[in-house]
């Protein structure tokens, strides 16, 4: 995608945008479910706190303010690592099921360590903005792990699709609705990995952003991409 398009604020915002809707309407489906299904209701409302955090945390992006921006960050990576480590309490009844000769049992293994591994990614992404690194090998750093992030919940998306399609597996209530809330998952996530490589409109001077790329013109008047916490 063209560089100079995704400088564009206005784009930038409606990326970011979408992103915070889809974590609001996935967190509100939870929500739903938690009143509506007796099973793991405890579970469940746990999760939706870490939800709700995360969906804090992407209407929060949507701001320029250092401060704000910051807000985010911490919200992020704490909504993150508490989510990825409620699953890791899962990880026994999952692989418990496994059998090698069912292909079913398999995708649902593949499933939960492809969310897992996407998460760990989508973490890792904002303390390596810390990493003492130049502008190049930090830009590099960031796009790769955002990059592997997006392939790891995309393809996590689509062997969900066919677990519950072919298999009628992980289904809630209805194969529609909870095909619709997969998608809002794909697209909270993946988007946030997306919005994380996206960089700040040029300026005249230079405004660091916390954790995101800026460029800034300098006295010999060539852009300069900075990656500044």
């Amino acid at each position: 995608m063209n560089e100079s398009f995704l400088q564009n604020k206005t784009v930038q915002i409606i990326f970011r945008l979408i992103t915070a809707l889809a974590f609001t309407l996935f967190t509100a489906y939870q929500i739903y479910l938690a009143v509506n299904i007796d099973t793991n209701r405890f579970g469940r409302l746990i999760g939706i706190a870490f939800y709700l955090m995360i969906t804090v945390a992407s209407f929060l992006d949507l701001s320029e303010n250092d401060k704000v921006w910051m807000a985010h960050s911490v919200l992020s990576v704490v909504g993150l690592v508490l989510l990825f480590a409620m699953r890791l309490l899962s990880i026994g009844t999952v692989f418990s099921g496994l059998s090698f000769s069912n292909p079913s049992s398999v995708l649902n293994v593949a499933v939960y360590v492809l969310s897992q591994l996407g998460t760990l990614v989508l973490i890792a992404g904002y303390p390596a903005a810390r990493a003492d690194l130049t502008e190049k090998q930090m830009k590099r750093l960031i796009v790769t792990l955002m990059t592997i992030a997006i392939a790891l919940f995309t393809l996590h998306f689509i062997l969900e699709c066919v677990l519950m399609i072919q298999y009628r597996m992980n289904i809630e209530q209805s194969l529609k609705y909870t095909l619709i809330s997969r998608v809002l998952y794909f697209i909270g996530f993946a988007g946030t990995a997306f919005c994380f490589m996206l960089p700040a409109p040029k300026r005249k001077r230079k405004e660091p952003k916390a954790g995101r790329f800026i460029y800034s013109d300098e006295e010999d008047g060539d852009d300069e991409i900075d990656l500044v916490i």
